[in-house]
């Protein structure tokens, strides 16, 4: 027996490898799934947290290492008049008595060279309604340079001396614990307590925000390392499995063919049932060679080695005869196929595949207009329009008229994926439902590096 390589057992080994890769892309998505469920705890935490500073009944800040207002909660911004947006940008020093500018800049300089926690008594400007003297507490985070600001309006002292339902109330102080002195020293003293209390609520959820924020930022970009690893393994995966079927699959059928069709002119002469079975086996063949060439075709078009325009001639002329639509293609320069890199080439094509899938599937259009134009120098846009349903539809079918899905809603996934390879590649994805009718989707990409200077 020879000890050459057989057919079979290189089939086998080939066989053996998709599986791997089936199982590598199997453990990849189980991954993926993992990132985006941290990824949407990250997101509704600091949710939370944003929410917990903007409800804060403490005036709190956010300075940057130039003294600007990075951002400002509710009570803050109403202390001051001006809304959270408008006190973005602004220099915190403008809000206090001009006389009192100097202290404060004094003040920000002890605080960023000592201990990095320092309050100090101040005044605001006089033309804040309600302008009044205040006191700050500033908490510096050495890491990012922000500056936490929490102030509290100082009380006033009171008109009147306390009556005897007030000395009732200070006899019921904590064991242990002399009570506050009546006037304008305990007030002060109460509301030092307070700021101070609120200081550190505020610091610590300024830097739980800061935490969350950054492992956020970490776990998206590694989904998006992880989702571009996953979309080149499943492409690699799917040219192996194409030449593997066409290789030992498609040849063998080839080979079978030959064999059925000279037994069938053989026994064309004498007819009989013997003919009959093996025109039987010639058809069973074709439609065999035929599936295998479908499923070719999905795995990786042939028709891609050929160019990016011939890729996408094909690919609609095949939409058209799967769907029934009516589907024309529109490109008023044909440089415009050259101007893509090969890789984003590709994807480019795989997108508008997936996207036509989903049109066909969720879209309920008849017709699909495609178009392709060059950016000048900066790249392409491929437009994808149809007349199909809107963000909204209504079953006519049911009485009185029913509300479905928005269209928006059953395409969410898909163009979420599409979205997320086009900026793997540096491109944009554009949706633009009708109210009622019709969808307009653009993909812009970058024209390759050298591109520029040919146009």
């Amino acid at each position: 027996m020879s000890k050459g390589n057989h057919p079979r057992s290189d089939a086998l080994r080939q066989w053996q490898t998709l599986q791997l890769s089936k199982i590598e892309l199997e453990l990849q998505q189980q991954a993926l799934s993992a990132l985006q469920q941290r990824s949407e705890q990250a997101r509704t935490g600091q949710a939370l947290y944003q929410q917990l500073f903007e409800q804060s009944p403490a005036c709190t800040y956010a300075l940057d290492q130039g003294g600007l207002v990075v951002c400002a909660n509710q009570a803050g911004a109403a202390l001051l008049a001006q809304s959270a947006a408008a006190l973005q940008g602004q220099p915190f020093e403008r809000y206090l008595a001009p006389e009192q500018q100097p202290r404060w800049r004094a003040f920000t300089a002890i605080l960023r060279s000592g201990d990095g926690r320092a309050g100090m008594e101040t005044q605001l400007f006089a033309g804040i309604p309600g302008a009044c003297a205040v006191r700050i507490d500033a908490c510096l985070d050495a890491a990012s340079g922000l500056c936490c600001l929490v102030i509290a309006p100082l009380a006033a002292a009171p008109s009147a001396q306390p009556d005897s339902g007030a000395a009732g109330h200070r006899e019921q102080a904590f064991p242990g614990h002399e009570p506050l002195a009546a006037g304008p020293l305990g007030a002060r003293l109460a509301a030092q307590l307070a700021q101070q209390g609120a200081l550190a609520m505020a610091s610590q959820v300024a830097a739980q925000v800061a935490e969350r924020t950054t492992a956020l930022t970490l776990d998206n970009t590694q989904l998006r390392l992880l989702a571009e690893h996953e979309a080149n393994a499943l492409e690699a995966a799917r040219l192996d499995m194409a030449r593997a079927m066409h290789d030992n699959v498609g040849q063998n059928l080839l080979a079978l063919r030959i064999e059925a069709a000279l037994l069938d002119q053989r026994t064309r002469r004498h007819g009989g049932p013997l003919h009959q079975r093996a025109s039987a086996a010639l058809e069973n063949v074709d439609t065999t060679l035929r599936s295998v060439r479908a499923i070719l075709n999905q795995l990786r078009p042939a028709v891609l080695d050929l160019g990016l325009h011939a890729a996408v001639d094909w690919l609609l002329a095949d939409f058209r005869k799967r769907s029934g639509l009516v589907c024309t293609l529109d490109v008023p320069d044909e440089q415009a196929f050259d101007c893509l890199e090969s890789g984003a080439a590709l994807m480019l094509f795989r997108q508008l595949q997936a996207l036509l899938a989903s049109v066909q599937r969720d879209g309920g259009a008849s017709a699909v207009a495609v178009s392709l134009r060059r950016l000048g120098r900066s790249g392409a846009v491929l437009l994808v329009t149809d007349d199909g349903a809107g963000d909204t539809a209504v079953d006519s079918d049911a009485g009185g008229g029913v509300a479905l899905a928005g269209r928006r809603q059953r395409q969410a996934l898909a163009m979420l994926a599409i979205g997320e390879r086009l900026r793997a590649h540096g491109g944009v994805l554009e949706v633009d439902y009708g109210a009622a009718q019709g969808c307009r989707v653009s993909m812009r990409l970058p024209g390759q590096v050298g591109q520029a200077g040919n146009s």
